[in-house]
């Protein structure tokens, strides 16, 4: 791995809980340190192939490529493995956290990051179910710590041409391809994307299967389900969930698995470049705004 200068950095160089509190020291006191990653994510049922830990493996990898490409302005401070996921709680492995809980979280470690002089702060998001409830907190948090600081999940960078080029899946689904509800909702959860992300960036933690293994297992998310799994996902009833509505649960389980059989480390390599050079991107923009003294984000 290199830095933007192409001089190879070693990766641990860049994650906080690896270095020494001297080089942490002497990294604040050059000037050379000057903001900071904290890496989200969730430990949730990411289909049969998938290791439970996903998210926050991915965030924490994307996190490190992007601190590497900035080498030395950032670190990347310990991830955060558990996220909200209550509507996966039917999954056997899945944790959850309250709302509140995870914000706490993630409110310490900043401020705690800002004790020490780092004024520059992003969240870089692996979960789907974080990126809101984070969302709505950031402009009073901001004005609390007074620095700069952001929340973004890593994917946000990918254009639809991206996701057209790469995958296979997105490409059926503009062709019409994609024959029902299921399928057509079922491409960036434990499917080709992120099966394909994994397979590049942590292939031990992906599993090989067969859909016939899968429907061999009578895999029913949507029935008989315990008292103390409906309490999770009784606040999402009103969307149908998980047997209701346009969408249920088991087909679009299923449906997952399917297209996660068109995944492949080369697209994975692909789409890794896009996500680690969207968040060096956003950052480099948030440490110059910070070096300037100019609000972020600007003001609209």
């Amino acid at each position: 791995m290199a830095n933007a200068k192409s001089r190879y950095v070693n990766p641990s160089r860049v994650m906080l809980g690896e270095c020494t509190r001297k080089e942490i020291r002497q990294a604040l006191q050059s000037g050379n340190l000057k903001a900071a990653i904290i890496p989200i994510g969730a430990t949730e049922q990411h289909n049969e192939h998938l290791s439970l830990d996903l998210d926050i493996v991915l965030s924490t990898f994307i996190s490190q490529q992007a601190a590497l490409q900035l080498y030395p302005q950032v670190t990347v401070a310990p991830p955060c493995p558990v996220g909200y996921s209550p509507y996966h709680m039917a999954r056997k492995g899945t944790l959850t956290l309250r709302k509140e809980t995870l914000r706490a979280y993630i409110f310490d470690v900043a401020e705690s990051l800002k004790t020490h002089g780092i004024r520059t702060i992003l969240v870089v998001n692996g979960h789907g179910g974080n990126h809101g409830l984070l969302r709505d907190v950031l402009p009073a948090w901001r004005q609390d710590l007074g620095i700069t600081l952001d929340e973004d999940s890593y994917w946000m960078g990918l254009t639809d041409e991206d996701r057209e080029t790469i995958l296979q899946g997105y490409r059926d689904l503009k062709a019409g391809k994609l024959d029902t509800v299921a399928r057509q909702t079922a491409l960036n959860h434990a499917s080709e994307d992120e099966t394909s992300v994994m397979l590049a960036a942590c292939p031990q933690r992906v599993r090989a299967f067969t859909m016939e293994e899968y429907d061999a297992a009578g895999l029913d998310y949507a029935h008989n389900l315990s008292p103390e799994v409906e309490a999770y996902l009784e606040p999402f009833s009103k969307e149908g969930w998980p047997q209701g509505g346009p969408n249920p649960e088991n087909p679009r389980d299923r449906a997952r698995q399917e297209n996660a059989l068109l995944a492949s480390a080369e697209k994975g390599e692909a789409l890794i470049s896009i996500h680690a050079q969207f968040i060096a991107d956003k950052l480099q923009q948030m440490i110059d705004a910070t070096e300037k003294g100019h609000p972020y984000p600007a003001p609209k």
